[in-house]
């Protein structure tokens, strides 16, 4: 019983010094930007296919209907799909490096769970 308030008490001040330790150096754990883009890369390469069908089905059945969505919006989406996983592959590779320029994202929405229809970011 005592080997386990004790082991209590030292996981509980672990994480409270971790979070203090965390409060007391919080501007020095904004991710740098290169660090972003590998995982904004991550998730385009993982999520994009699946994510981008589904959201230009759902985002062109609103403008023009279900059938429109159920055929051209899969067909939309299939192609912006392959697209956001060619570019999340793109930016894994060339995470280090800032190109574009400042590491902008090259697709808007960055990430594909955000709301909005994929497009060629300006």
């Amino acid at each position: 019983m005592r080997l386990h308030r004790s082991g209590a008490w030292v996981f509980a001040s672990i994480i409270l010094s971790g979070c203090l330790g965390t409060a007391a150096f919080a501007e020095e754990l904004v991710p740098p930007a290169a660090a972003e883009k590998a995982v904004r890369g991550l998730a385009n390469a993982g999520l994009g296919l699946g994510v981008d069908i589904t959201k230009t089905v759902y985002y062109d059945t609103l403008e023009d209907g279900p059938l429109y969505g159920l055929t051209v919006g899969v067909l939309e989406g299939l192609s912006w799909g392959i697209a956001r996983t060619l570019v999340g592959v793109y930016e894994v590779v060339t995470f280090p490096f800032p190109a574009p320029e400042g590491y902008r994202p090259i697709l808007t929405p960055a990430y594909p769970y955000q709301p909005g229809k994929t497009d060629v970011a300006d």
